[in-house]
């Protein structure tokens, strides 16, 4: 594909096919690697990383609609992944955890997300790399 010099001269549509290249990379990936889906790597790192939580909370950090994260955690339980528990600290609500199974597939999938990331990013240099994901980072403020 030759793109116009244009587009290539714009910084933000290069950012975007940079991402959308990699998205669909690290999606086939997860898939092949793990059975995981992108999202369902998200979930289960969001749960490793600030642990037990009501799913409208989880949904809440991805941005994902309601209806989706329903059937997103559902999968999770479903696979034996996560787990759906009362809240101790509130017996009407319920919380998402990760089971053991879950923390061994967020594990192999984080190997292969970085190892996406490490192909994507061959090309840069090791301080490339860090200024390259200091300066995204300072774009992206959610």
């Amino acid at each position: 594909m030759e793109l116009p010099p244009t587009l290539l001269r714009t910084t933000t549509f290069v950012l975007h096919k940079v991402g959308v290249a990699n998205r669909r990379a690290l999606a086939a990936r997860l898939t092949a690697d793990t059975g995981l889906s992108l999202w369902e790597f998200a979930a289960l790192a969001t749960l490793d990383d600030f642990g037990p939580a009501a799913q409208r909370e989880v949904g809440d950090r991805l941005g994902l609609d309601p209806s989706d994260m329903v059937r997103l955690m559902d999968g999770l339980i479903a696979e034996g992944l996560a787990a759906r528990e009362r809240d101790p600290a509130d017996r009407r609500r319920y919380r998402i955890s990760l089971t053991a199974a879950g923390r061994d597939a967020l594990e192999r999938a984080r190997a292969v997300v970085a190892d996406v990331e490490r192909q994507t990013l061959a090309p840069l240099t090791d301080a490339e790399r860090r200024d390259l994901h200091s300066l995204v980072t300072k774009l992206f403020s959610p």
